[in-house]
C-alpha cells in the first residue's frame, strides 16, 4: 500500500509541475488572512472518580490542638512535613464541580494562485489550551496552560484537475477531511465537544474516539477533485511524530524517538499513551472514497474508509525484538442527509483498534463503535443531539508472549481479565446566533465507561526467560456528567 500511494503522489506531482509552468509576470503574491476564536464557558461537572482521596499519612510537624490547626496560631511540634511529599501520599484533593473554561485559537491561513489555476499556499493553527495544567520546574520556571502551541502546520498545491497535495502535521481523509456521519454542528459538539475540559481524566473517561483523536502527525496527504460526485483522499505517516527533529529528549536513542521501530515498553505505549509521542503507531495510511450530491433538495454525503499502521516492537532482554502489538486495522463507513434545516447521520467503525485509536495487543479482539445524531436550524438557533457506543478490549485483556518462539498465549475468551470496554455518551446543546460569528451556547453531555471483570494491575515486563507479560487495569465503572453555559466569538 506504501508504494502505491507514493506512486500516486509522484504522479499527481508530475501533473502538478506541468500545471505550473507559466509565464513569471503571472504569478501574484499569497494573501494572509488572520482568523480563529475565543471561547468561554462556565461548566459543572459531575464525575465519579473526580476527586483524589488517598489521604496523607503520617503527616508530622503539624500543631497540636484542633483550633490551632485551623488558625495556624500554634508553634509547629516538629519539622513540618508537607502533604504534597511524595512519601505522604501526594494525590490528595478534593475538587470543585464549578470551573470557568477559556479555549483561545489563532489561525493563519496562506493562499496563492497562478493565471493557469494552479493554487498554493499553507496553513498554521495555534491553540493556547493544549497544556492540560499549569508545567513547574524547580518552582521557579514554569509553562502555564495557556502557552502558545502549534495544533496543524502544513502547505498545499492544488489545481481543478489533478486535486491537492498537503504536507504536514494535518488529519487524514479518515482524521476529520473527509469523514460522514459524525454530527457535531451544535453546541460545542455535544459528547464530542468542550466537556472534556472540564471533566478530569479519571479512570480515561474523556478520551474520545473521534476522527480528530487519530492526530495531526506529520503526513502527506492528496485529495482528488470530484467526478460524477465522487472524490477520494489518501495520506501516509510514517510515526506518530509532529513538527521538527527526531522528537529525541535526549543524545540517546528511545521510544521517545519518532523514527524508533522498536524500544522498550511498546507493548503498553501502544495502549496507555496512543494518541501521545510515545506510541506504538507506524507507517500509518488513510484510504477515503466519498459521495456528495443532492435530490430534490436532500443533501447526501457518504464515506467509506480504511485507517491501516504497523506497531513499534517490543525489545526483549538481550535485545531480541518481538511483535507484541498489532497495527491498526480498521474499517468504517458513514453518512449524512440534509432537508430542511435537519441534518441526520450516522458512523459505523470496526476493526483492530483500541479506544482513542490505540493499538491493540496480539490475541485481542476487534472494537466496534457507532455514533449517530441530529441537528436542526431555524433562522439564529442550532439543537440538536448525539450519541456514541463502544466496545473495546479495554486495559484488563492480559496475555503472554514467548520471546523465543514468538508464540502468543492470551487468556481463554470470557475468563477473568478478557473482560471487554463498553463505553457509552450522548450531547443534547444549541446554539443563538446573537450577532455574526458570535453564538450563546449551551450544552449538556454525559458519558460512561464499564469494565466489568477486575484483573491484576500488571505492567509490561520482561522476565530472565525473555517472556513479555502483558496486562492492564484493574476492571472499573466511571462516569460525567458535564453542564456547559457560555458564548463562542468566530473571526
Amino acid at each position: 500500500m506504501r508504494k502505491i500511494l507514493l506512486g500516486t503522489t509522484a504522479v499527481v506531482a508530475v501533473g502538478f509541475a506541468s500545471a505550473a509552468i507559466t509565464p513569471a509576470e503571472a504569478q501574484t503574491a499569497p494573501t494572509v488572512r488572520i482568523g480563529g476564536s475565543i471561547a468561554a464557558y462556565w461548566g459543572y461537572a459531575q464525575q465519579r472518580g473526580r476527586d483524589i482521596t488517598t489521604l496523607p499519612t503520617a503527616i508530622t510537624g503539624l500543631p497540636t490542638t484542633a483550633i490551632g490547626q485551623a488558625l495556624n496560631l500554634e508553634r509547629p511540634t516538629a519539622p513540618f512535613v508537607p502533604p504534597g511529599n511524595t512519601t505522604q501520599g501526594s494525590s490528595a484533593a478534593y475538587m470543585s464541580p464549578h470551573d470557568f473554561v477559556v479555549l483561545p485559537a489563532i489561525n493563519f491561513n496562506i493562499d496563492g494562485k497562478l493565471a493557469n489555476g494552479l493554487a498554493y499556499g499553507g496553513a498554521i493553527l495555534l491553540n493556547m489550551n493544549s497544556m492540560e495544567g499549569r508545567n513547574i520546574v524547580q518552582r521557579r520556571a514554569s509553562a502555564p496552560r495557556t502557552t502558545v502551541s502549534i495544533d496543524e502546520a502544513w502547505v498545499y498545491i492544488r489545481h481543478p484537475s489533478f486535486g491537492e497535495v498537503r504536507f504536514g502535521d494535518e488529519d487524514g481523509p479518515m482524521g476529520g477531511l473527509m469523514n460522514s456521519g459524525w454530527i457535531t454542528g451544535f453546541g460545542t459538539g455535544g459528547v464530542f465537544g468542550a466537556w472534556e475540559q472540564v471533566a478530569t481524566r479519571a479512570a480515561q473517561n474523556r478520551t474520545m474516539t473521534a476522527p480528530a483523536g487519530l492526530g495531526d502527525n506529520s503526513k502527506i496527504v492528496y485529495l482528488s477533485p470530484q467526478f460524477f460526485g465522487f472524490d477520494f483522499g489518501l495520506s501516509f505517516s510514517p510515526n506518530l511524530g509532529e513538527g521538527g527533529s527526531t522528537g529525541c529528549p535526549n543524545d540517546v536513542a528511545s521510544g521517545w524517538c519518532d523514527s524508533s521501530w522498536a524500544f522498550r515498553g511498546a507493548s503498553a505505549a501502544g495502549i496507555t499513551a496512543a494518541g501521545g509521542f510515545l506510541g506504538a503507531r507506524r507507517n500509518e495510511y488513510q484510504v477515503a472514497l466519498r459521495y456528495r450530491g443532492n435530490f430534490e433538495g436532500v443533501g447526501i454525503a457518504a464515506t467509506v474508509g480504511y485507517i491501516g499502521s504497523g506497531a513499534a516492537r517490543d525489545i526483549l532482554n538481550g535485545g531480541a525484538t518481538i511483535k507484541t502489538m498489532r497495527g491498526l486495522s480498521v474499517f468504517q463507513v458513514g453518512a449524512q442527509a440534509s432537508y430542511a434545516g435537519f441534518t441526520v447521520g450516522a458512523n459505523y467503525s470496526t476493526g483492530a483498534f483500541n479506544w482513542f485509536w490505540g493499538n491493540t495487543r496480539v490475541g485481542d479482539r476487534d472494537a466496534q463503535q457507532f455514533s449517530a445524531g441530529i441537528t436542526y436550524t431555524a433562522g439564529p438557533i442550532t439543537i440538536g443531539g448525539n450519541m456514541v457506543t463502544g466496545l473495546f478490549e479495554g486495559g484488563s485483556r492480559m496475555s503472554v508472549v514467548n520471546g523465543a518462539t514468538g508464540a502468543t498465549a492470551p487468556l481463554p475468551f470470557g475468563a477473568a481479565g478478557s473482560a471487554m470496554q463498553r463505553r457509552w455518551g450522548w450531547g443534547i446543546g444549541g446554539n443563538y446566533r446573537l450577532a455574526p460569528g458570535l453564538d450563546l451556547i449551551a450544552e449538556y453531555a454525559y458519558h460512561s465507561i464499564r469494565e466489568p471483570f477486575v484483573t491484576p494491575a500488571v505492567g509490561s515486563t520482561t522476565n530472565a526467560a525473555g517472556v513479555v507479560q502483558l496486562g492492564g487495569v484493574p476492571g472499573q465503572r466511571a462516569s460525567s456528567s458535564v453542564f456547559l453555559l457560555g458564548t463562542r466569538l468566530a473571526f
